[in-house]
């Protein structure tokens, strides 16, 4: 027998299972069980009582649930987690039963079902009703992981810092990769020529993430060079800002942070899951910040907001789509050597180097290495995870 597919299994599925209670069944759980109330074994006994007949064990009719979960919704692989019966009227020896179970609720995240349980006899009274949740088991093998060289890696801000550095590396392991940016082609186009020169391949595209149609249409154009689904994606992609107090910012300047980091992130993740789902493995890794773990530098309101979007977004994928084969984790630099970093007064991060033990700011090939290790085989075992790349600021 194989195991159940959950994703197979939609609310409203039922199965159903008809059955007599025979005097051997009831003898038989007696003798199973050692519950020999004479109520059930004893016909004479039963007869001097109220109910005047022998009653089946009520666990009997609980079996042939139990039947109809393990062997047919779900099937094979079933795990009773929790279970609710109300027996409404008695069951009597050589009463005729039909069983139903029928799916009320859906979770592929948690790899569960609720179920709804009832029973009626042959003159169609309700003997029992209840409900119940069922693990379904996943499958215990698993499918080594390709090297990252044999995968189509989409990376966005890929034109400069952390994204620029990450498609480099990756090209330097002999990657397939594509870069977008959103105005800055030409910058892109020298990426693509670098990522070449060290071994590479590489396609640069322009492509605001925020907008479905053109993410959608930079993802198709990368399976046509490539000859595969966009099975790594990178969400580099952000949003430059000048620290200002909060009751200067304007919610337009905190709204347009989200839509970049997080709604970019969304609409990315959006176009290429579904191919990952149909090969049964992926990889994704946004790039957060550790103003999301500590106390967010004052003035910084959309930038933190958003990018603690970005992590619970991260976190929620990770759940979702880990029983799928598709890990989703982060990293999340402290302050590092890029043209964002413009927006920071030198002597600010001079003193941010000093407070950090390694004495330094992170450099983008410092973000882009961690990036790669998460995104290759190595870390087949990680998801929901969020580094820190900062040298020991926060822990």
């Amino acid at each position: 027998m194989k195991l159940k597919d959950l994703s197979a299994i939609r609310v409203g599925d039922t199965a159903r299972l008809r059955k007599k209670i025979t005097p051997e069944l009831v003898e038989s759980y007696a003798q199973f069980s050692g519950d020999r109330n004479p109520l059930h074994v004893d016909a004479e006994f039963a007869r001097g009582t109220t109910m005047q007949r022998p009653i089946a064990h009520g666990m009997v009719v609980a079996s042939y649930v139990s039947q109809l979960i393990g062997m047919e919704l779900p099937g094979p692989g079933a795990l009773w987690v929790q279970q609710t019966f109300r027996w409404i009227e008695p069951v009597f020896v050589d009463d005729t039963l039909e069983i139903e179970v029928r799916v009320s609720q859906v979770s592929i995240g948690t790899r569960t079902i609720t179920v709804q349980v009832g029973a009626t006899n042959q003159m169609s009274r309700k003997i029992l009703e209840g409900e119940g949740v069922v693990m379904v088991v996943g499958a215990r093998e698993k499918q080594a992981e390709r090297s990252l060289a044999q995968r189509s890696v989409l990376i966005t801000g890929g034109s400069r810092g952390i994204g620029a550095a990450t498609a480099r590396a990756i090209g330097a392991l002999g990657g397939r990769v594509t870069v977008l940016c959103r105005n800055s082609l030409d910058q892109a186009l020298e990426v693509q020529r670098k990522v070449e020169e060290v071994g590479g391949q590489c396609l640069a595209l322009e492509a605001d993430v925020t907008l479905p149609g053109q993410v959608r249409h930079a993802v198709a154009l990368a399976a046509e060079k490539y000859g595969q689904p966009v099975d790594v994606l990178v969400n580099c992609a952000g949003q430059g800002f000048t620290p200002t107090a909060f009751l200067e910012t304007s919610w337009d300047a905190v709204r347009s942070q989200i839509e970049t980091h997080v709604g970019g992130a969304y609409e990315c993740c959006q176009a290429v899951i579904p191919g990952m789902l149909e090969t049964g493995s992926g990889c994704i890794v946004n790039v957060g910040s550790t103003h999301a773990w500590s106390t967010p530098a004052p003035q910084w309101t959309g930038f933190a907001i958003a990018k603690s979007g970005l992590k619970a977004l991260t976190r929620s994928l990770a759940s979702e789509f880990g029983p799928k084969g598709i890990r989703v984790n982060m990293v999340s630099p402290g302050l590092t050597e890029t043209e964002f970093l413009m927006a920071i007064p030198e002597r600010a991060r001079k003193l941010q180097a000093m407070q950090t033990p390694l004495r330094r700011l992170a450099s983008a090939d410092d973000v882009a290495e961690t990036i790669v290790f998460l995104c290759s085989e190595r870390a087949q075992f990680l998801t929901g995870a969020d580094i820190p790349v900062c040298g020991g600021s926060v822990m």
